[in-house]
């Protein structure tokens, strides 16, 4: 069934129907919101209420075609909020214990750690996001924008702007 038509039933009393859209995206959601806000639980915490809002305001939806883009927005919007209300933003323990990316070998001792905490929390959300997406899961430009229901263009140019501004602000934390 598509999103409208579940949207439809949930809407003339089916709540079986809303709980296949949540099983519908809950993982992918989760994933989004987590590259974002960089800790489980609190990517958790903002799925289940993107969710609740969800659910709260399905009726004011207008095209129920979009009800995947309307979602992600809905989580994005609490991520950022998260992170205006929350100055900590990253818990980069399992980044950096990583092997796969061997960043412990780059980085030595606390101090530089928190000064790539405080690189990353200085870059918008967007740009966080697709990188996160782009060095950490590996994902193509293309399956980010498929991922993220994005154009292809705008992912490309956020990619571009986050590496070069990732970049630049490692060097002149003097990390790289």
């Amino acid at each position: 069934m598509t999103d409208s038509q579940l949207i439809h039933d949930f809407l003339n009393g089916d709540e079986d129907a809303f709980h296949t859209l949540v099983a519908r995206y809950q993982r992918q959601l989760f994933y989004c919101v987590k590259s974002v806000v960089f800790n489980s639980e609190d990517a958790k915490d903002i799925t289940q209420e993107a969710f609740i809002r969800a659910f709260n305001n399905l009726k004011k939806l207008k095209n129920r075609d979009s009800f995947k883009n309307w979602l992600f927005q809905i989580a994005m919007n609490l991520s950022k909020d998260h992170l205006r209300k929350k100055k900590e933003l990253v818990e980069l323990g399992n980044w950096i214990q990583d092997e796969k990316y061997a960043i412990e070998k780059e980085i030595a001792g606390k101090d530089l750690a928190k000064r790539i905490k405080v690189i990353l929390e200085s870059m918008p959300p967007k740009q966080r996001m697709i990188l996160s997406l782009y060095l950490l899961k590996e994902m193509k430009p293309k399956e980010i924008a498929n991922y993220l229901n994005m154009n292809q263009a705008t992912v490309r140019t956020n990619l571009h702007f986050g590496l070069k501004n990732l970049r630049s602000l490692m060097t002149s934390e003097g990390v790289i």
